[in-house]
């Protein structure tokens, strides 16, 4: 249980005709307080300590409340208090200071780790996409000499190739993903639209150079696969401001704490996945697509090898369900990967006069060597009507050698 103070100047506005500031806060605090004593509040089940501290005949009167109930609790009877104080009729009497907010450094505490890892993923992010586009050279690539020389001064010397990012704020790291960067149009046109060029270029060619040659940010570059510039724009802008609250152990209310968590989870949960991605398409020996490209390159092959109208549905139709089924285990493919590809090499050989019940029990073995069995029944049954299909349609008393 962690403990929660909230503490404020009051400043006398206005005299009271009876009352001194002490007399009006607890006649404030007794309409929020089933109890009251003089060191407890009891509200809504929770106990908050107090005490009123004034001298004699002073207009300035000083007031704490510290509660170690659960945080949630807690937060809910303080707010219930403060906002009593700060709304009553009777504040025409006084002005009032908030001292010490608990409540806001308890959302900031919340917030916070939250906030750090939504910046140490954005750089993971961008290092992952620009060293693969651009190699130990991204700095040179992406960044410019006017805003190395601002780092540099933030920094106070030379930075190291790995601190480049870290030493840019929010507001420099927005302005680096998403604002538009000129075209040197000179060199382009002497170079891809030379008029030598020109005289071998196709009309679509042209075009093509003359597009790319807009203005565009360096999102609209490298990381359109994450999604679009304006829908990651305005997340990540929606969540700057509360940002800095957070970091600078600003007011937050309970509305702004409650919408700035769903946004921040959000935005680090899509943050993960894409890295999760990322990662595996930069460094994993095999991915997915690699598998199902050299398979697809295979089939392609195969075009105007199979000549029997039945092998080449078999052929395209399990190519097409391999395609169907990428939700399964990663590891388990990759395992499997040098048996299913040298069986597809085996495919490849095969005498294509073979009878249509001897092709598809070839395409059936190579089924079996993907091994993705467990990932079927995962799926549900449609892979396994695959199978079960093709047992029907070609294997059969039709399927002999009369056709």
């Amino acid at each position: 249980m962690a403990e929660i103070k909230m503490s404020y100047i009051f400043i006398e506005k206005l005299e009271h005709e009876s009352k001194g500031i002490r007399e009006i806060l607890l006649e404030i605090i007794d309409t929020v307080a089933q109890n009251r004593d003089e060191e407890l509040i009891s509200v809504g089940n929770v106990d908050i300590k107090y005490r009123i501290i004034q001298k004699q005949r002073s207009k300035r009167c000083f007031l704490e409340m510290v509660s170690t109930a659960r945080v949630n609790k807690a937060v809910s009877a303080l707010q219930k208090v403060d906002g009593a104080l700060l709304k009553s009729e009777m504040q025409k009497y006084y002005y009032s200071i908030k001292d010490y907010d608990g409540i806001s450094e308890s959302f900031c505490k919340r917030l916070y780790p939250m906030y750090a890892e939504f910046e140490r993923s954005i750089r993971s992010m961008i290092l992952f996409i620009l060293t693969k586009a651009y190699g130990s050279n991204w700095k040179n690539e992406t960044v410019s000499e006017d805003m190395m020389n601002v780092i540099r001064e933030n920094a106070k010397g030379n930075v190291p190739l790995n601190q480049v990012l870290e030493n840019m704020d929010m507001k420099m790291l927005e302005s680096y993903l998403f604002d538009k960067r000129d075209i040197d149009y000179s060199a382009k046109i002497n170079s891809d639209l030379s008029a030598e060029n020109l005289e071998k270029l196709e009309k679509s060619e042209i075009c093509e150079i003359i597009e790319n040659m807009r203005p565009t940010s360096l999102w609209e570059r490298n990381f359109e696969k994450i999604g679009k510039q304006d829908k990651w724009e305005k997340r990540i802008l929606e969540i700057h401001d509360m940002r800095n609250k957070v970091a600078h152990q600003k007011t937050i209310s309970n509305e702004e704490f409650t919408d700035s968590r769903k946004k921040i989870k959000s935005i680090n949960k899509d943050l993960e996945k894409a890295i999760d991605g990322i990662r595996e398409d930069n460094f994993t020996e095999y991915s997915v697509v690699d598998i199902l490209g050299n398979f697809a390159v295979l089939v392609g092959n195969m075009k105007n090898i199979i000549q029997n109208q039945a092998a080449k549905d078999v052929v395209f139709g399990f190519n097409a369900k391999i395609q169907e089924v990428l939700g399964f285990s990663i590891e388990e493919y990759n395992k499997n990967m040098n048996n299913a590809l040298n069986n597809l090499n085996e495919l490849l050989s095969i005498n294509f006069k073979r009878t249509k019940f001897e092709i598809a029990k070839s395409i059936n073995e190579i089924y079996g060597d993907f091994a993705i069995s467990r990932a079927i029944i995962k799926m549900g049954s449609d892979v396994e009507k695959l199978t079960h299909n093709m047992k029907l349609n070609y294997i059969d008393d039709d399927f002999d050698d009369k056709s």
